[in-house]
């Protein structure tokens, strides 16, 4: 998982942290300003969400439902005319007591459902089942939020499919489906370059919630047919569990061999 920062002022990020790897800002203005090009341009190297305050902005990846912003009875439309647009991965962010509402409102509209980042501020970098992100601290000196983020957030982190210029990113998609809910094994053919990694997607259903699976053990080999290391079992604090997309770097493999418990279909992005 990762650290994303957001804050009115830009600025105030810089003094928590000069590289930040993920940073969240405005575009759009109700009451205050949004960022300008070179508040964007204070963080050249980290990955860059947009939020939009206004349900009518036809543009962003977030849209901010909280009392002054847009309301939950907006949010659907908000995530429709997105998806029209061409932008398939709408997020609402909106706090753990108004996110049931939110889910009501696309379920009444029959609207599909979107992303969520959800303010938590329960001081744990602990993302809820059902979120890509969660904001866990909030109005932390010198004036930011601070959230811990899935490590693969569909439409922020878009994969760049193979190209002759990269040699990286999308190779194939895959969908695993368990012969029972105890612990299976599914074989995967890598790249064996230096970006060679997967990707694992539970499936978010109707009602915006990832049904809970778990990543065991990666055995993986490079083109000598020797372990390249990388098992994520042997990171300290690991957590086996997965509610929402992770991704596991592997370079070098050429294939792997990758422990699962679930109960019910999943995806695995092959990439690099």
């Amino acid at each position: 998982m990762r650290t994303m920062y957001d804050a009115l002022t830009a600025r105030n990020i810089l003094k928590k942290d000069r590289r930040p790897v993920m940073v969240a800002g405005y575009i759009d203005r109700i009451k205050y300003a949004p960022w300008s090009t070179a508040d964007w341009g204070f963080f050249p190297d980290a990955i860059k969400v947009r939020i939009v305050k206004k349900a009518s902005t036809n543009d962003g990846h977030v849209l901010d439902v909280e009392p002054g912003d847009a309301t939950p009875a907006e949010a659907p439309g908000w995530a429709a005319m997105r998806r029209r647009s061409g932008f398939a991965h709408p997020v609402i962010y909106c706090n753990r007591s108004t996110w049931p509402k939110v889910k009501a409102a696309f379920a009444a509209q029959k609207i599909e459902p979107p992303l969520y980042w959800i303010a938590t501020a329960s001081g744990k970098p602990e993302i809820p089942a059902g979120a890509i992100a969660a904001q866990y601290l909030l109005d932390v000196e010198p004036g930011i939020d601070i959230s811990v983020v899935a490590d693969y957030w569909p439409g922020v982190d878009t994969p760049v499919h193979k190209d002759e210029l990269t040699g990286v990113e999308l190779m194939e998609r895959i969908t695993v489906t368990p012969p029972n809910d105890r612990q299976n094994s599914v074989r995967l053919n890598l790249s064996g370059s230096a970006g060679a990694a997967v990707v694992v997607r539970p499936r978010i259903k109707g009602d915006g919630v990832a049904r809970p699976m778990w990543v065991g053990n990666i055995f993986a080999w490079g083109s000598d047919k020797t372990g390249v290391g990388h098992n994520p079992t042997s990171t300290p604090g690991y957590d086996a569990k997965l509610v929402s997309h992770r991704r596991f770097e592997l370079p070098g493999a050429v294939w792997a061999d990758l422990e699962y418990s679930a109960a019910e279909p999943f995806e695995i992005d092959i990439v690099g």
